[in-house]
């Protein structure tokens, strides 16, 4: 009597659904820590563009990176209220990353998802994007948060936080 291999049931990844401007971006769920409204977020002076400021999260002071100026995307006036902030761990550091809005969670098969295309690797300090999943009509950019940020962006967001330290004894 012949065996009947089964097809192996495709690897389902869950993702964080984030929009900035008109484009759609996901993250592990993994590298999430929580989602939260945007509170008071205090501009720091002479701070980096990508950096939107400082904001306490439950006594915790973490700094907020403006996503979309970080992607060089259009600014906008004023932030919609569907803002919120994505609170991510990388690299031992809590930071906040301002996002126009968070639908929620999606799950895309591991088959959907394509490498980054071509074009796009071979452009300086795109390699933040893990590839493209495919979801009916849609293209959701996915993105590993470790390499969002530059080791040099690191070491100015680091400077700054050894600045608020010193300021609050």
């Amino acid at each position: 009597m012949a065996e009947i291999a089964e097809k192996p049931a495709c690897e389902v990844v869950q993702l964080i659904n984030f929009r900035l401007r008109d484009e759609e971006f996901g993250v592990d769920i993994g590298s999430v820590k929580e989602i939260t409204r945007v509170a008071e977020i205090t501009h720091i002076p002479e701070a980096p563009s990508f950096i939107q400021g400082m904001t306490n999260l439950r006594g915790q002071v973490i700094t907020v990176i403006n996503l979309a100026e970080q992607f060089r995307l259009a600014a906008r006036a004023e932030l919609p209220d569907s803002a919120r902030i994505v609170v991510t761990e990388f690299n031992g550091r809590t930071v906040g990353m301002l996002v126009d809005e968070v639908p929620g969670v999606l799950k895309i098969a591991e088959e959907d998802i394509q490498p980054t295309p071509e074009p796009i690797q071979r452009e300086v300090r795109k390699d933040y994007i893990k590839g493209v999943g495919k979801l009916a009509n849609r293209l959701i950019v996915l993105l590993d948060l470790e390499k969002v940020l530059s080791p040099h962006e690191v070491e100015e967001i680091d400077k700054m936080r050894s600045t608020e330290t010193k300021g609050e004894g």
